[in-house]
């Protein structure tokens, strides 16, 4: 194949793949799932002081009871999680824990194309 055919075709092959919107580009944004922070508290015995972050980790299970995925929150207790539009349902994992924090599960309802924000405060049990 000589150059100019060469060019051509490769010019073609651009034209074309400008012209096409890839299928992400057509549908547009479709991230979706959650964001939120865990706190802790009371932190204070006594007087009252602010609840504070809190590392911890999760499973989410879909509302039929199928496990989805699980996750970690970072050292300020935040978190971001993709998932598909549906509700969903946020498990504490406490393997190993003697005496977890009092929480119990959450239900949450994911839209589409938006993330949907969460604060959970754990019971230290502190008084």
């Amino acid at each position: 194949m000589n150059k100019t055919k060469l060019t051509l075709f490769i010019g073609l092959g651009l034209l074309v793949g400008w012209l096409t919107p890839s299928p992400i580009q057509a549908a547009g944004p479709t991230h979706s799932g959650i964001i939120g922070q865990v706190f802790i508290g009371p932190t204070c015995p006594i007087i009252r002081c602010p609840d504070r972050p809190f590392q911890t980790s999760f499973s989410v299970y879909s509302d039929t009871g199928r496990f989805i995925t699980r996750f970690t929150t970072d050292s300020e207790g935040e978190f971001e999680v993709t998932l598909k539009p549906g509700s969903y349902v946020l498990v504490p994992d406490v393997a190993g824990s003697i005496h977890p924090p009092g929480f119990a599960a959450v239900e949450v309802v994911v839209q589409k194309k938006e993330f949907t924000p969460v604060i959970i405060t754990y019971d230290s049990g502190l008084r």
